[in-house]
């Protein structure tokens, strides 16, 4: 698919029902505080083998900053599986998978919400990178995800037809959600501890480093995340919180050089921008730089 036709692709999507529906999934609950959602869904994940790795209190960290008007938020970091090693080497892209990021949010209403991100659309672009025990690994664990969900709130239903849904699959091939470097000419850890330093140089700071190999091929991940930037994109589109904080990966080349890579966030304002005020899209837009400047700095550019 060439650039041209996936822009205007993206274009038609945005506004094709609601794409939200499609792109995530969120469950309701009702009659429960906040908190006893977020203890009684860590405790469902750990005993469904959906281990949680990290419990991020992203409001508590907003309302730090003096932001005291900032509903309670939680992403859980979850769905560990051990045979993710293999499969983050081969496709780097899918740590924005497995683990998986829960998104737990109070509304205005009182009631709750649960989102969590629809694995299917990420699996048809990358189809030809994924073989079949990759998908199967990946299904199976949303779908695991989904049965947990489901026991703690209500499903929302998707307003958008199934003959949009199989129109939108079967163009989603081929769709660039990822943006991918290479940074040559240092080792895999001189990369890491660079890129980190020039991260939080330009205030994306780093919540956590996840090792997920630490031999040779290595791959770690970052979670990147400006407060400041959160608390406007989260306030306005809270299901953004199952792709944060923003994931930079590193991986060792056959070659000896480090890939690095995130999600691509000029595909997401493509896709979600009608749901966004300018001032929200003006924050992504910073973020994308923000992380490529960090990114030219390690690679002395």
């Amino acid at each position: 698919m060439k650039i041209l036709p996936i822009l205007l692709f993206l274009l038609t999507l945005s506004f094709a029902g609601d794409i939200t529906s499609l792109m995530f999934q969120t469950y309701r609950v009702e009659g429960k505080d906040f908190q006893s959602v977020v203890e009684e869904l860590k405790e469902k994940l750990n005993q469904s083998d959906l281990k949680v790795l990290r419990t991020l209190t992203i409001s508590e960290a907003i309302k730090a900053r003096g932001v005291k008007d900032f509903p309670n938020y939680t992403v859980l970091l979850a769905c560990d599986r051990k045979e993710k090693e293999d499969l983050l080497i081969k496709v780097p892209f899918m740590s924005n998978l497995i683990p998986c990021s829960v998104a737990v949010y109070e509304n205005k209403d009182g009631s709750v919400s649960i989102t969590a991100i629809n694995e299917k659309p990420y699996l048809e672009a990358f189809s030809k990178e994924l073989s079949k025990d990759d998908r199967r690994l990946i299904s199976k664990t949303y779908m695991e995800l989904r049965r947990v969900l489901s026991s703690v709130g209500k499903y929302k239903k998707a307003h958008i037809s199934k003959a949009q849904i199989r129109k939108i699959m079967s163009q989603l091939k081929g769709v660039f959600f990822e943006t991918s470097d290479t940074i040559k000419g240092m080792s895999f850890e001189d990369a890491k501890t660079l890129l980190k330093t020039a991260l939080d140089g330009v205030n994306m700071n780093i919540l956590g480093v996840e090792d997920i190999r630490k031999e040779t091929p290595k791959y770690s991940f970052m979670l990147a995340c400006n407060l400041t930037y959160g608390e406007k994109i989260l306030r306005e589109f809270p299901h953004f919180g199952t792709l944060a904080p923003c994931r930079v990966y590193l991986y060792e080349k056959p070659d000896g050089s480090v890939g690095v890579g995130y999600i691509n966030i000029q595909t997401l304002i493509k896709l979600y921008g009608k749901h966004l005020h300018r001032d929200a899209v003006e924050v992504f837009e910073k973020a994308d730089r923000d992380i490529k400047s960090a990114i030219k700095e390690v690679k002395g550019e």
